[in-house]
């Protein structure tokens, strides 16, 4: 099976030595995992941060191998995709926490919810399964919290004290300042998606379901922003989030107030991570005056 050069660009990107020593297992790899599972793995899914195919068992099952090199991130999926199980989450058949490999069930007819073409209907949709996928947070988990995400805003902060490339540092003291309010308010903290948007919502028979947790632990207002963020059009971009905005502060029962401002913290966070992985995506910084135009407009101060 030949892997796509930008694919294994990426994991050596990320993960040097282990990713190396990785590839040149990989053939191995993928037999044992089929000696052992019974199954076919066929070509893989467009491949992003983890090897992700498809895979037809001995019994003619269709099933979803997927292989995760970070440990961490693996562990954190893991105890997501458990503690959602029968919500709305893509239903975990078999793993290995020893190396990294999970078997899904395989959506079908796995259309993603970006192929929709009403914005409207698929900004509902997806508030349905937020609705159905949020839980009250965990004790004693390791999954990540909005809280880590104001530390690594910090960190970039202090290694970047007048501006980080096209963002100023008046904008990274604002974002950090709202990280810090809006963090020190949450009370009954939540076990979010992490990552939920357009292309990881499929479709299965009738009805949708998420796939690709993160896991994150924090309010429900922070959870819908990297949807706002996928799939925007080349135009009328700020009347898109704020239509969005409005549909799941409805669907959703949310403080408009706050998820505005997570928009602007997070719009800003996302844009670091991009010039940080040398991926600068110059849409989520038209997002951050996008956020800014709404939050005036509310006469929301920041």
């Amino acid at each position: 099976m030949r892997l796509p050069d930008k694919f294994v660009r990426t994991m050596k990107s990320i993960h040097k030595e282990n990713a190396n020593e990785w590839l040149r297992n990989f053939d191995k790899m993928v037999a044992d995992y089929e000696e052992r599972w019974e199954l076919k793995v066929q070509d893989p899914f467009d491949l992003s941060y983890n090897f992700v195919a498809p895979a037809i068992r001995n019994n003619g099952e269709e099933v979803v191998l997927k292989v995760v090199l970070s440990r961490k991130e693996f562990l954190t999926e893991l105890e997501t995709i458990k503690r959602m199980k029968g919500k709305g989450m893509v239903k975990l058949l078999e793993y290995d926490t020893e190396i990294g490999v999970m078997i899904l069930e395989r959506l079908s007819p796995g259309v993603m919810l970006a192929e929709i073409e009403s914005d409207e209907e698929a900004a509902r949709i997806a508030s349905q399964i937020m609705k159905s996928l949020w839980i009250a947070a965990p004790v004693g988990t390791n999954i990540q919290t909005v809280t880590d995400r104001e530390y690594s805003l910090k960190r970039i902060i202090q290694n970047n004290p007048d501006g980080f490339e096209q963002i100023s540092k008046e904008t990274l003291q604002e974002a950090l300042l709202i990280f810090e309010q809006l963090n020190s308010e949450i009370s009954n903290p939540y076990l979010l998606h992490g990552d939920l948007h357009h292309y990881n919502i499929l479709k299965d028979g009738d009805s949708w379901v998420a796939i690709d947790p993160k896991g994150l632990i924090g309010d429900r207002e922070y959870d819908v922003i990297q949807y706002l963020l996928n799939k925007l059009p080349e135009t009328n971009v700020k009347d898109t989030i704020e239509k969005r905005i409005d549909i799941f502060v409805k669907e959703l029962n949310l403080d408009k107030k706050r998820l505005l401002l997570r928009g602007f913290s997070h719009a800003v966070l996302s844009t670091c991570w991009t010039i940080e992985d040398g991926n600068y995506n110059e849409a989520f910084l038209s997002t951050i005056d996008v956020f800014n135009e709404l939050l005036s407009k509310e006469n929301i101060s920041h």
